[in-house]
């Protein structure tokens, strides 16, 4: 972790809040630097958990957040809302440790009082500088790295399928879906073997090009909604949910889906859905303790630009 301390330095910051996770609690002595506050944040980002790192970290020059998304969402949240009123974020330097890119988006995800996954956009959130070490994801369990991975197989799809014309993250997102299939298997076969693990980074990094759409597509919102609800890891509801959003995509965009045949190497929703259980991922939403009236309300609450009975089919079809 040799790059952290020169830009630390770079930022003149020697006051440093870390936000991390309980899981990786024991392997934040490997850094090199100081805190004067570690914020402990769990799935999905709970506010009321933020608003007390808020407090923590007052005074801190940098965040440094460490862990997979929900940590990296808190600390983006924390940098703004330690800003001067509107003046700049204090600066948040991103060490991820799973697949799920949250360091390259503008936004942030957290769960309300409510326990409902809501976001927030702000140019600010950008994280000032993001560091990908290999090293430093060894401690995040394979079946997390794993389900992660999908998550960026889903940024990179959904990104695809997005409506409108975006040839450069075509270009992109076609190749982070063949390096997807090709190193996560390796990864599972070899979960040591760092570098797998920077293949599988590189891949995850070219998913998310066009962040806007990749985040806000089909498999992604229909996740969001029953994820924080019934305590699902978003990367196991792109697994759960992809492979049926893309069948029913499929008939809107078809020749789309010809060119993601050519990457997947067969039918698309049949070569993720197939890749899915090759890695030993989960594949049904009952297995969560979910059942079709939790479905069919979700389905309601999200209708509006489709129908209800269109997203309750795509939930009773992951079921």
């Amino acid at each position: 972790m040799s790059q952290l301390e020169p830009e630390l330095a770079r930022l003149e910051a020697e006051r440093v809040a870390l936000v991390t996770t309980r899981s990786l609690l024991n392997a934040i002595d490997g850094l090199p630097m100081k805190t004067v506050a570690t914020v402990v944040i769990r799935q999905h980002a709970p506010m009321a958990q933020i608003n007390a790192g808020v407090e923590e970290a007052a005074g801190a020059q940098a965040i440094v957040s460490f862990g997979g998304g929900s940590a990296i969402d808190a600390a983006k949240i924390i940098s703004v809302r330690l800003a001067d009123g509107a003046g700049p974020a204090v600066p948040h330097i991103a060490l991820p440790t799973t697949l799920s890119v949250a360091e390259l988006a503008a936004g942030a995800g957290f769960t309300n009082d409510a326990g409902d996954k809501a976001g927030m956009r702000d140019p600010r959130l950008m994280v000032e500088t993001v560091i990908y070490d290999a090293e430093l994801t060894l401690a995040t369990p394979i079946q997390l790295w794993l389900s992660t991975g999908i998550r960026a197989l889903d940024h990179a799809v959904e990104g695809f399928l997005a409506p409108g014309e975006h040839p450069f993250n075509d270009v992109m997102a076609l190749e982070a879906i063949r390096r997807l299939f090709d190193s996560l298997p390796r990864a599972k076969g070899a979960p040591k073997d760092l570098e797998v693990r920077t293949e599988n980074q590189l891949a995850a990094w070219f998913s998310f090009t066009l962040p806007g759409a990749s985040a806000g597509g089909l498999s992604h919102t229909m996740g969001k909604q029953i994820g924080a609800r019934h305590g699902i890891p978003p990367g196991v509801t792109s697994g759960l949910l992809l492979p049926h959003v893309m069948r029913y995509l499929a008939k809107q965009a078809p020749d789309r889906m010809r060119l993601l045949a050519q990457a997947t190497g067969g039918s698309p929703p049949d070569m993720v859905e197939r890749l899915i259980a090759s890695l030993g991922l989960p594949r049904q939403v009952g297995d969560y303790g979910i059942g079709e009236p939790e479905l069919r309300t979700a389905a309601e609450e999200l209708a509006g630009k489709l129908p209800a009975d269109d997203l309750c089919a795509i939930y009773l079809a992951a079921l």
